[in-house]
C-alpha cells in the first residue's frame, strides 16, 4: 500500500514536471514568435521609409506647394514704410514690380540684405518685411537699401499668407495691371532675378500656370526634391504659410494631442533609431539642416538644455543634408544627443512642416504634448 502511494506521488510529480516543461517551451516559442514579429515590423518600417524616400525623389508633374497662379490679381496690402507712410498695391501699378517677403530673423534674408543696396537697373522692389522697425531701419541704413521696405506688424503674416509665399525670402513679379506675372520665387538669388525677368501671362503655359513652379536663378524647378531644397533655403526662420493648394498635406505643423508619427532613421554612425525606442520618456524632437544658420545659432543652447535635462527627457535631432557634413558639424558643435538623417523630407512631411528649425515635445506615451515650436527660442521653451 505504501509502495503504491509513493509510486502515485512520483507519477504525479513527473506529470507536473512534464506540464511545466511544456509550459516553458510554449512561453519560449511565443516569445521568439513575438520577437520575430517585432523584427519583421521593424524591417518593414525601414523598407517603407526607404520606399517613401525613393518615391519622394521621383519627378512630379505638379509640385505640391504651388503659390499664386500666374494671371491672378495680386492681393492688396496697406502697410507702413520705414518713415511711417501707408503704401498700397495700387501705388506701384503702371509698370511691373517685384513684391518680396523678408524677415530680420531669417539668416538667408540677412545674407541678401547687402545686395538690396546694390540694385542696378530692373523692376522696382517692394520689400514686405517682418521684424522690429528699428532692426529694419538699421539694416536699411547699413546697406543702403534701394527699395521700399514695408513693415508687416510683428506677429502678423496676413500679407505673406495672402500671397501664398512659403517662407522668406520669397517673391513674385507683378505686372503693370497688378496681376501675378511669375511663379513664386524662393531664395535670395531667385528673388533678385525676378527684377530682370520678363512678365509671364496666364496663357503662356496653356492652362494658367495652376502649379506655380518655383523659380531658380537658372530656370524652373520641376523636381520635388529640388523644390524642397529651395524651400529649405527660403525658410531659415521656419516661417510657413497655410496650405491653400489642393494638397491634403499638413504644412503648418501637427497639433497638440496628435499621436507622433513613428520613424526609422539611421544616426551619424549608421545605427538605426525609431521613435518607439524612446517610449516611456519624453522626447524633444528637433528638425534641423546642416546648412541652416539659425539651427547652428541654437546649437549651444540646445547642448546646455540636454546636459541639464531631467532624467525622463531625451533630445533627438533629425537633420538633412550631406552625411559627412552633418558628422563634422555635430563634432564641431559638440552634440551629445543622437542626430538622425532623413534623405529628403520624408519625416518632415509626416510632421507637417517643411522647415528648420522646428521642434515638438512628445510625451512618454508618444503623443505630441504641445503645438509645433517654430524657431530657436520657442523650441527651447518647450521644456
Amino acid at each position: 500500500m505504501q509502495a503504491a502511494l509513493i509510486a502515485a506521488l512520483v507519477v504525479s510529480w513527473v506529470f507536473v514536471g512534464v506540464l511545466l516543461f511544456l509550459l516553458y517551451v510554449l512561453i519560449k516559442e511565443q516569445g521568439e514568435l513575438r520577437l520575430y514579429h517585432e523584427e519583421l515590423d521593424h524591417r518593414l518600417e525601414i523598407s517603407a521609409t526607404h520606399a517613401g524616400a525613393e518615391y519622394a525623389q521621383r519627378p512630379r508633374e505638379m509640385p505640391e506647394q504651388s503659390g499664386l497662379p500666374i494671371g491672378t490679381e495680386a492681393p492688396d496690402f496697406a502697410l507702413r514704410d520705414l518713415e511711417g507712410n501707408v503704401r498700397r498695391r495700387q501705388d506701384y501699378l503702371g509698370k511691373p514690380f517685384v513684391v518680396a517677403f523678408f524677415s530680420t530673423s531669417c539668416g538667408y534674408c540677412l545674407e541678401m540684405s547687402p545686395r538690396l543696396g546694390e540694385l542696378d537697373e530692373g523692376y522696382p522692389l517692394v520689400l514686405v518685411t517682418h521684424g522690429e522697425l528699428e532692426a529694419n531701419k538699421r539694416l536699411a541704413a547699413e546697406h543702403g537699401w534701394q527699395c521700399d521696405a514695408l513693415i508687416e506688424p510683428e506677429g502678423a503674416w496676413d500679407v505673406m499668407v495672402a500671397y501664398e509665399a512659403m517662407g522668406t525670402p520669397a517673391a513674385y513679379l507683378v505686372d503693370e495691371d497688378g496681376r501675378i506675372a511669375s511663379p513664386v520665387a524662393l531664395g535670395g538669388d531667385a528673388v533678385l532675378a525676378l527684377r530682370t525677368t520678363a512678365p509671364a501671362k496666364a496663357s503662356e503655359n496653356g492652362h494658367g500656370n495652376p502649379t506655380g513652379v518655383l523659380i531658380a536663378p537658372h530656370g524652373p524647378i520641376e523636381d520635388e526634391e529640388t523644390e524642397m531644397e529651395a524651400t529649405s533655403a527660403a525658410t531659415a526662420t521656419a516661417v510657413q504659410t497655410r496650405d491653400v493648394s489642393e494638397s491634403n498635406i499638413v504644412r503648418d505643423g501637427l497639433e497638440a494631442g496628435t499621436i507622433a508619427p513613428n520613424f526609422v532613421l539611421p544616426d551619424l554612425e549608421g545605427r538605426v533609431h525609431s521613435l518607439g525606442d524612446y517610449r516611456g520618456k519624453r522626447v524633444l524632437l528637433v528638425f534641423s539642416d546642416v546648412n541652416c544658420g539659425p539651427c547652428e545659432q541654437m546649437a549651444p543652447d540646445l547642448v546646455r538644455l540636454y546636459e541639464k535635462r531631467p532624467k525622463d527627457l531625451e533630445v533627438v535631432m533629425i537633420s538633412r543634408g550631406d552625411p559627412e557634413a552633418n558628422r563634422l558639424k555635430a563634432i564641431a558643435l559638440g552634440y551629445p544627443f543622437p542626430v538622425l538623417l532623413q534623405k529628403s523630407w520624408e519625416v518632415s512631411k509626416l510632421y507637417g512642416m517643411f522647415a528648420t528649425p522646428i521642434g515638438y515635445l512628445i510625451d512618454d506615451e508618444g503623443v505630441i504634448k504641445k503645438d509645433v515650436a517654430v524657431g530657436a527660442q520657442p523650441i527651447l521653451d518647450l521644456v
